[in-house]
């Protein structure tokens, strides 16, 4: 019976150290690129059987990576969307078989999710492992950080569609990278004591808690911008101009979050979260109404619709021609292949 209460108690402690209410956070980003890839050339839905593996792959890679974290920092102060406990002595080894399932899981999905995940993997290990400890340094923990969750994990969802990018994808990947690094900065604000306690030369350690958060609301303020600048283009639909004051909220939030003495605590970062995800959620629903909208006028929808940006490989045409183009061109590719 002690076994059995034991082994509860693990998979309990696990969980805790997992932060469930962080994951969906997390999976937001490869369900962004895989909707974007969907939007941006106006497909029907494919590839879904695909992100059900990435979405089970990036949970994996998020549990491995804070069990890493959590075996290495041991938390006693607070934690994002989380608590601190004591770490039981196996975290690590459980963190490892973890990261190694994400990346068999992705490589279901495709080679280009597999290789997205592997490479999160790595850079988890590197930011963890008490032989490199990249968390602690001001350049590469930023860097993986970045990569990890701002260009890898979109990348992982839009890869699983099949299509090529296009400028417009490169722009909002490079904007989503931007975004995400803000928020990188934003999470540390509070973790000022404890950070410099472990020996880490984390930006709020070495300017303090207000550069932190101003950093980060720069960041975060540049990817509202660019968004802006490319719905003032046409590249994305003008209706999303109305979402202009949930940036305006969110960065009222963060301008009285750096007046906070020390940081504040961590509920101003989760509350920075929740508006971000909120402001999301909102210009989501602003772009399904617009694309609702274009069902019903019989008009060019989604990227195949905007006045600017769209992608050269497909005729900014109704649905339903679209649809009789795309099996034309299937047909075509049928006779190549059989005439060969």
């Amino acid at each position: 019976m002690s076994g059995v209460s034991a082994l509860g108690s693990l998979v309990r402690d696990l969980l805790i150290l997992a932060r469930p209410r962080l994951l969906p956070y997390v999976l937001v980003l490869p369900l962004v690129g895989y909707g974007w890839a969907h939007w941006d050339r106006a497909l029907s839905a494919r590839g879904g059987l695909a992100l059900l593996g990435v979405l089970v792959a990036w949970s994996l890679l998020h549990s491995g990576t804070l069990w890493l974290n959590s075996a290495v920092d041991r938390d006693e102060g607070e934690v994002l969307f989380g608590r601190a406990i004591p770490v039981p002595a196996s975290t690590a080894s459980w963190g490892y078989l973890a990261l190694s399932a994400s990346v068999l899981v992705a490589s279901a999905a495709s080679w280009r999710a597999g290789l997205a995940a592997a490479i999160c993997a790595v850079l988890a290990v590197v930011y963890s492992h008490p032989a490199t400890l990249w968390k602690g340094h001001p350049v590469f923990g930023p860097l993986v950080n970045l990569v990890g969750y701002g260009l890898l994990s979109p990348l992982a969802g839009w890869s699983v569609v099949g299509f090529p990018a296009n400028p417009r994808t490169l722009v909002m990947w490079a904007l989503c990278g931007c975004g995400v690094l803000g928020a990188y900065f934003l999470a540390q604000a509070f973790q000022q004591d404890e950070d410099a306690a472990r020996g880490y030369r984390t930006l709020v350690v070495t300017h303090g808690p207000r550069v932190a958060i101003g950093v980060g609301h720069a960041l975060i303020g540049l990817g509202f911008l660019g968004g802006t600048v490319l719905t003032v283009l046409g590249w994305l639909p003008r209706v999303c101009l109305v979402a202009l004051p949930l940036g305006l909220w969110l960065s009222v939030w963060l301008t009285r979050w750096g007046r906070q003495p020390g940081g504040g605590d961590v509920s101003w970062a989760n509350g920075a979260t929740r508006r971000m995800l909120a402001a999301g959620v909102i210009g989501l629903g602003l772009n399904l109404a617009w694309y609702g909208y274009e069902c019903t006028a019989d008009v060019p929808v989604a990227g195949l619709g905007t006045a600017a940006g769209r992608p050269s490989d497909r005729p900014a045409w109704p649905p339903h021609a679209v649809r009789a183009w795309e099996v034309a061109q299937e047909l075509k590719r049928q006779r190549a292949q059989a005439g060969e």
